[in-house]
């Protein structure tokens, strides 16, 4: 192209800068091209590896390479949002401290940071280029570039470059977090089959709580980790109330054994508690050596099998390593459910079938509970336990054949099919203590019973072949149970003596009217103790009334009972007063070897009166209970216990029944529970007999032992002994007129005990008199050698009274006859009357209050 004057229309110069501006361009293409091969290689550099460390360090070079900066650091986010850690590369140490303290936002570039000085502070760089890192729509952390040379800044082309630069990084993140928790995971699982192969193998290298804290402690790469378990093993877990330190691994570990912590008020007991793990880093209650180190992440992780929860693993970071997370909560929690299993698992093997064994009172409990328990352990279909005895006693089945045991699925000898009853016969004759696998899926050990040979049969719930190791577990558990099954049947043997001596030196084995007692010991297997009660007549017309309580359980304690016992009679009948005969107790308790610190209360009661004498060496109050319902505890005679110190002096207290009063004397070992206060345990036993004060004595008794026994049975010996004045009237008689007026005058003076009102009284003399009148006279009729039976008893502010015969009543006359009307009267004077009319006789049951 030219102008008019045919000279071209770029000039030199232009033709310059255009040049110059196409190199210009041109350059820009070229450093485009280099910086997008430059983040294709770094993009592939930081996803080729899935360490997670790596991967971070490769995020930080690649962005020092993009940008060319002096320094660069990638700060990660904790689940509060700071910045916890941080990966750097040459960053001063006082820059990455304040590099948090600075808000990114979606971005941050800023060219001087001296014009910036409420961001900037002392911080020692001058350009600053940062990106936020998103994994998973959270925030993993800060990608940060710094530069302090003077004129250094960054360009677009890099902010642009470092954007991309961290979406790719976010994906390499994610990538080598899931790779990073499913090699995690595979640790965990890996140390839980360890776990498990060690204490399932019997012969672990270490304790089983060593072996499972040293394991916790090394995966979660800790500075400490304690186990705790409860204080007292044998007791239910609602009932423990301290866990102690059991096995401690990393730093203090010989500060922290042995530390005790309370179930209530502490972390690691309200785990236990609830049986969810949980993170934290406070404990509530102070551990030396542990809670004391500092704040850090802590991770708390209940051993639970079955439901029940078998101790806690505390596992506790350094103050400055990452907390731990949710993901890794899963991780560790199921790493203690697999070691608790595998804890509970060794446990039960080892100690399950002794402990089974150990509850049987007789031979054929031992045999039905260690069936079961091999059935449990094998998960079989069926386990078959058969008696051949050597003795033909019908009372044990001999008479239709071996004795069977079936658990899983009913059988009786006769039901078996002739191949498996020759099979069991066959193994009957074989050598004992021999595993035998009869078919796949079934085997057989014969071994001794203490009246022949027990042959256990298994039945697995699939055909799979009975292992080497399942004959060899087979033969070890049928040794101890032959031995086993010797024991309970030399217990057996002992406990018939050992009973027929505690009933002998017991008390009487029949009690008087208007009484009722209930021993219950709580030692096993012997199940004899050393409480006691006696009923004593004194020559005086009295009665003595005694309840005690020797130290310790057994036959030791049953005989020192006997003594004491005999003992406390004999001074009774030489001094018929509480005081002194506890007095002489002290003496004779303070020479008897396991005498000493013996309880007992002494009550002495006339039954005409009412009247009681009393005295107590360190027993609970005997409970009165009135016709009303109040109660009153007598406790005003209450000294120390037996032996303690001779002439000690011994109060006695006074007081007198009512009509229809019931009075309770007791052992502790009815009303005393762990963690609750002797005096709560009184109350409720009070509260109960007055609840049920109408109740029969017998059924009250009963009523009452059973409401007060704990969820895991009695744990002491129990005595309980009731009396309700008056004493029954109980009159039997031939069925002859003669014996009206005799009857009706007996009845007269037992009315007169309980306080009647005299026309009330009348009232009921009456109504009793038509009663027997009909027994005699209708009743017996036809037979005059039958008999009456008349009973009264104070119940409440009431009688209770039953008139039964042997004979049989005429059928009622009209009402208009003149004779027949002894049953319109007693309804007419009594409050309830009911006849009952059987094939063996006639029972009239009358009610009347008489207050």
């Amino acid at each position: 192209m030219t102008g008019a004057d045919g000279e071209s229309a770029f000039t030199w110069p232009g033709r310059r800068e255009l040049v110059t501006r196409m190199h210009e361009q041109l350059d820009e293409l070229v450093a485009v091209r280099d910086q997008m091969e430059q983040l294709v290689r770094v993009i592939v550099e930081i996803s080729s590896d899935l360490d997670l460390k790596v991967t971070l360090e490769r995020i930080v070079n690649g962005a020092l390479t993009l940008t060319g900066a002096r320094y660069a650091a990638l700060g990660v986010r904790a689940t509060d949002g700071s910045l916890m850690s941080f990966v750097d590369a040459g960053m001063p140490e006082a820059a990455t401290r304040r590099l948090g303290d600075i808000p990114v936002g979606d971005g941050l570039r800023i060219d001087d940071l001296a014009e910036h000085m409420e961001l900037a502070g002392a911080l020692p760089i001058r350009a600053l280029l940062a990106t936020p890192i998103t994994v998973r729509g959270a925030a993993f952390g800060n990608l940060y570039l710094a530069d302090d040379r003077p004129g250094r800044v960054f360009s677009d082309m890099q902010e642009s470059a470092v954007r991309a630069l961290a979406t790719a990084a976010a994906a390499a993140i994610d990538n080598a977090r899931l790779f990073e928790r499913e090699r995690e995971s595979a640790r965990w699982t890996r140390a839980s089959r360890e776990i498990t192969s060690a204490l399932l193998s019997g012969d672990p290298q270490m304790g089983p709580l060593q072996l499972i804290v040293n394991r916790a402690l090394e995966l979660a790469d800790a500075e400490q980790a304690i186990l705790l378990v409860p204080k007292e093993p044998d007791v239910p877990a609602h009932e423990v109330d301290t866990l102690v330190v059991a096995a401690t691994a990393g730093r203090y570990a010989t500060e922290v054994i042995g530390q005790q912590v309370p179930m209530d008020a502490s972390t690691t007991g309200g785990v236990a508690r609830r049986g969810l793990p949980l993170i934290t880093d406070s404990f509530q209650y102070p551990i030396e050596g542990f809670t004391d180190v500092g704040e850090r992440s802590a991770i708390v992780m209940p051993l639970v099998s079955d439901d029940a929860v078998l101790g806690v693993i505390a596992v506790a970071r350094r103050p400055h390593q990452p907390p731990f997370d949710d993901d890794y909560l899963v991780l560790v929690s199921d790493f203690a459910r697999h070691a608790a299993i595998a804890l509970a698992l060794a446990a039960g093997r080892e100690h399950a079938l002794n402990q089974e064994l150990a509850l049987a009172n007789t031979v054929d409990q031992a045999v039905q509970a260690a069936a079961e328990e091999l059935r449990r352990l094998w998960r079989a279909r069926r386990v078959l336990a058969v008696t051949f005895s050597d003795h033909r006693s019908p009372a044990r089945g001999n008479d239709t054949g071996p004795q069977v045991v079936a658990v899983g699925e009913s059988a009786q000898w006769a039901d078996l099919p002739g191949d498996t009853r020759q099979a069991l016969t066959a193994l009957r004759d074989g050598d004992l203590l021999t595993a035998n696998v009869v078919q796949p899926g079934t085997a057989a050990i014969a071994l001794q019973h203490p009246d022949g040979v027990l042959v256990v049969w298994i039945d697995l719930s699939e055909a799979r072949s009975f292992t080497l190791e399942d004959q060899t577990l087979l033969t070890v558990l049928a040794g101890r149970l032959g031995q086993g099954l010797q024991r309970v049947h030399q217990v057996d043997q002992q406990r018939e003596t050992a009973l027929a001596l505690q009933h002998a030196i017991l008390g009487p084995a029949e009690l008087p009217d208007g009484f009722a007692a209930c021993y219950q010991a709580a030692s096993p297997p012997l199940q004899v103790g050393g409480d006691w009660y006696d009923i004593v007549d004194l020559d005086d017309g009295r009665i003595a009334l005694v309840v005690g309580d020797c130290v310790g359980h057994g036959l030791t304690a049953a005989t020192v009972m006997g003594q004491v016992r005999s003992a406390c009679r004999a001074l009774l009948f030489d001094h018929p007063s509480p005081a002194a005969a506890l007095i002489g107790l002290d003496r004779f308790a303070a020479r008897l070897p396991g005498a000493r610190c013996s309880t007992a209360v002494c009550v002495v009661l006339d039954p005409a009166t009412g009247e009681l004498v009393y005295s107590s060496a360190g027993h609970p109050p005997p409970i009165l209970v009135h016709a009303d319902g109040t109660i009153r505890m007598l406790d005003d005679a209450h000294t120390i216990a037996l032996g303690m110190r001779a002439d000690w002096p011994r109060p006695e207290g006074r007081v007198t029944m009512s009509s229809g009063a019931t009075l309770a004397l007791y052992t502790d070992g009815l009303v005393e529970r762990r963690r609750v206060a002797l005096e709560e345990g009184i109350g409720r036993l009070a509260d109960l007999i007055s609840e049920r004060r109408d109740a029969k004595l017998d059924e009250l008794v009963g009523q009452s032992m059973s409401c007060l026994e704990p969820p895991s049975g009695y744990q002491d010996d129990v005595v309980l002994l009731l009396y309700r004045h008056p004493a029954p009237l109980d009159l039997t008689f031939p069925a002859h007129a003669e014996n009206l007026a005799p009857a009706r005058i007996a009845l007269r003076e037992w009315l007169n005990k309980v306080y009647a009102d005299p026309e009330q009284a009348m009232k009921v003399l009456v109504a009793v008199g038509e009663a027997v009148a009909n027994a005699v006279e209708h009743g017996h009729r036809a037979d005059p050698d039958g008999v009456i039976t008349l009973n009264a008893t104070a119940i409440g502010d009431g009688v209770q009274i039953t008139v039964s015969d042997t004979g049989t009543w005429k059928a009622p006359l009209p009402t208009n006859s003149l004779r027949g009307r002894g049953t319109a009267l007693m309804r007419s004077l009594m409050h309830h009357v009911t006849i009952d009319t059987h094939a063996s006789g006639t029972t009239v049951h009358l009610k009347a209050r008489i207050a």
